[in-house]
């Protein structure tokens, strides 16, 4: 497992101690979400946009959804190491996510039987 020191708002890639971390924050365009697990919790970060004079900006922000809970972090582990990995889990649509529980109707036995192996 790779850590890192929680330093910024931000998170730079040189203070990711991982090669496969940093390539993949590396290759996303500018706003690009990747979502990391710090200390197991998946966290959604976005590619910061490139510089004004079209240099590539080496660092991740956190998205707005998770940006209180990042700022959190900061204040309270700032200088600490924290562990980070690669959260390769699909993201959940956060529509979807809040609609499903009004979505009763289809959560029937019959239905499962019917559907869930689709």
């Amino acid at each position: 497992m790779t850590q890192m020191v929680i330093a910024d708002h931000t998170i730079w890639l040189k203070h990711i101690g991982s090669d496969r971390i940093v390539s993949r924050i590396a290759e996303l365009k500018p706003n690009a979400p990747i979502s990391l697990r710090i200390d197991g919790k998946p966290v959604l970060f976005r590619k910061m946009r490139d510089g004004g004079d079209g240099r590539p900006t080496p660092g991740i922000r956190p998205d707005e959804a998770f940006k209180d809970y990042w700022n959190a972090l900061y204040r309270e582990r700032r200088g600490e190491a924290v562990e980070i990995e690669l959260d390769d889990t699909p993201p959940v649509d956060p529509y979807l996510a809040a609609v499903s529980g009004l979505l009763t109707e289809w959560t029937s036995k019959e239905d499962a039987e019917a559907y869930d192996d689709l």
